[in-house]
């Protein structure tokens, strides 16, 4: 299972000051997490035969490919994906989780986020997306950086 990063939408009711949150998967598993909620998004998060390590994704992308599967709703499945990202997000604010706080999302991109069909707009927010991501990864990789050996990224 390759290890992807979750973009989470911050301030959803703002768009003026709207911004993701970019957490590790494994923030899904906290116990802080409602599950199985939790558990079943980590799982479609990272058991996805198509996805690449550091891959950044969406809950709405998500939403998309589980369409596919028989299932097809998230309330078929007795799932609340939302509850699941309030509690990621609010063991972020409370520094239980380690997350990246990346701002200036338009307007179109905050609906992108809630809307599973505006693929097109999600897909050149998780390519703008990823390069700072990437940037911060290296800045954090830097020795000047200030990280322990054990540390992880995200």
């Amino acid at each position: 299972m390759p290890e992807c990063y979750l973009g989470l939408l911050l301030d959803p009711g703002n768009t003026e000051d709207a911004g993701v949150l970019v957490v590790a998967s494994a923030a899904l598993l906290h116990p802080s997490v409602p599950q199985p909620d939790g558990t079943v998004l980590y799982e479609l998060l990272t058991g996805h035969p198509d996805r690449l390590a550091h891959e950044l994704v969406f809950v709405a992308d998500l939403a998309v490919e589980l369409r596919a599967w028989p299932y097809g709703t998230w309330a078929s499945l007795g799932l609340d994906p939302p509850a699941a990202a309030a509690a990621v997000i609010n063991g972020w604010q409370q520094g239980h989780l380690k997350g990246l706080q990346l701002v200036g999302l338009t307007g179109e991109e905050v609906l992108a986020l809630v809307r599973p069909a505006m693929t097109y707009v999600r897909e050149q927010l998780r390519q703008r997306l990823a390069r700072q991501v990437a940037r911060a990864y290296r800045r954090w990789l830097h020795p000047t950086s200030g990280r322990r050996p054990d540390e992880t990224f995200l």
